[in-house]
């Protein structure tokens, strides 16, 4: 597994730079969004993390096959970013003491961080070996804060989530909120082929049916006497496993309790013995239980298409330059 992983890290790495090996150099300019710069280093450290993600869903050849569409998209992200990041800035001007708060928050998320390592020392040590600059993470953090003033101006405030909405969506996805019953049972195969006769064979089931209901153990017997695939853990069947089971064996056993036995139950391959184990019902969340989740869900969907519609609208008015 170690091997596998660093195998993977390394193919990220080659499409990482693979894209690098293009540019003339790390600092080239790549776009301009209203006089500000985005250099082929911007945009490959915003793609790395992407194709990080990508290559635990991908293979090699897909993941290839999605590197220039990753690289895109980091580069729309960026944009997207200078672009909320000048239109927040503008903010400071109207509201000259939104920046104390803004420099305050930065200054309680700095102590926090020193703090929990022990002190600035520690800090500044573990920022040097995990890569990132703290100068660099607190202007960062400045922008996610500026950012965040204006998403909750001309975003988050036009979304609004009604409880009819919430009903609405409960009623159209109830197969979301709702469990199938599901049994456990263990199991023993008397097949015919092991015997000389089919009828030597429906004997030995029936005594072992017989045994069982005298109390002998069920999984020492199976682990004996059964030829199903789960015989050597005493024919235990699991609830995700018994979706491949016969359909019509697990329907004719779908009447007993938990610890019920089956009769002899015969198929083709032999004879059938069934013991069960643990039953679930089928349930279905309330509305009460799941209403709070259900409203999370239409708020963030409606965050995606009213924030792509702010910074539309934004980018209408931006100067950006390709090259």
């Amino acid at each position: 597994m170690k091997i596998l992983k660093l195998c993977l890290a390394f193919f990220v790495m080659q499409l990482f730079y693979v894209h690098q090996i293009s540019a003339e150099n790390l600092n080239a300019v790549r776009v301009i969004v209203n006089g500000e710069i985005i250099t082929e280093l911007d945009i490959q450290m915003r793609a790395y993390e992407a194709f990080r993600i990508a290559a635990q869903k991908y293979s090699k050849a897909g993941l290839e096959s999605k590197k220039q569409e990753i690289i895109e998209n980091a580069l729309d992200e960026l944009i997207d970013r200078k672009i909320l990041v000048q239109e927040a800035e503008k903010l400071l001007i109207e509201t000259p003491e939104l920046e104390e708060q803004i420099e305050k928050s930065v200054d309680e998320f700095e102590k926090g961080a020193v703090d929990q390592v022990g002190s600035v020392y520690k800090y500044y040590e573990l920022a040097n070996k995990q890569g990132f600059n703290p100068l660099k993470k607190r202007t960062e953090l400045r922008k996610d804060l500026l950012i965040e003033e204006i998403m909750r101006a001309n975003v988050y405030r036009k979304i609004v989530v009604t409880p009819k909405a919430i009903k609405r969506y409960y009623q159209n996805h109830i197969d979301e909120f709702s469990m199938k019953g599901s049994t456990s049972f263990r199991h023993i195969l008397i097949k015919r082929s092991s015997y000389d006769s089919d009828e030597e064979a429906k004997k030995i089931a029936e005594d072992l049916l017989n045994r069982l209901k005298n109390d002998e153990d069920f999984e020492a017997l199976a682990k004996e006497y059964s030829r199903g695939p789960h015989a050597g853990r005493g024919g235990l069947w699991g609830f995700g496993e018994v979706k491949g089971f016969r359909k019509d064996l697990v329907a004719a056993i779908s009447h007993l309790k938990k610890g019920e036995l089956s009769h002899v139950i015969e198929s083709s391959l032999g004879y059938h013995i069934f013991k069960i184990e643990e039953i679930v019902q089928a349930t279905t969340l309330s509305f009460v239980k799941v209403q709070e989740e259900i409203r999370n869900t239409l708020f963030r969907e409606k965050f995606v298409k009213v924030k792509k519609e702010y910074i539309k609208k934004l980018r209408k008015n931006v100067v950006i330059k390709r090259y």
